[in-house]
């Protein structure tokens, strides 16, 4: 009990010092888009959130892929997607391809703590933005994310 106790507090702590981070970097350019980010792993999944709440963004979570797939089909908009690879019921890439059949103007970021050359070559031939391995660099992470939603203009402008 007392080690489960400990871990949460050893998780928080490190939520709240990317966050601390966040707070010292004045150069965080905060936009009103909104994102939509898929992870099984709820930790990583609040982390990603936290930090983009931070910037600025707005964020819904889903905790796999079908979860995904029924906000998109929904009526909310997403300007952008960040998903893990691997996620039950539904991986990153069928996602990938299921949410450009739904919305071919949305950018999808893949992230993955079980990288392989191949499935960042399937990702990114499959129209994935960019894909990042875990444990990833919030600066990285968004940095990625303006870029994404800076093209995703341009596109849907050209349109």
């Amino acid at each position: 009990m007392e080690q489960l106790e400990n871990r949460k507090t050893q998780k928080q702590v490190a939520r709240e010092r990317i966050i601390s981070r966040m707070i010292r970097k004045s150069n965080i350019r905060k936009l009103k888009a909104r994102i939509l980010v898929v992870d099984d792993e709820s930790d990583i999944a609040e982390t990603i959130q936290d930090l983009l709440l931070f910037a600025g963004f707005d964020v819904e979570t889903a905790e796999n892929g079908q979860a995904a797939v029924d906000l998109l089909n929904g009526t909310r908009q997403f300007d952008l997607m960040i998903t893990d690879m691997r996620m039950p019921k539904m991986d990153g890439l069928q996602l990938l391809k299921t949410s450009h059949q739904l919305r071919k103007q949305l950018p999808v970021v893949i992230l993955t703590g079980y990288g392989t050359v191949d499935d960042g070559i399937n990702s990114l031939e499959e129209g994935a933005y960019d894909y990042i391995l875990k444990p990833f660099n919030t600066e990285k992470l968004l940095r990625v994310v303006r870029g994404a939603l800076r093209n995703r203009s341009i596109q849907i402008g050209r349109a």
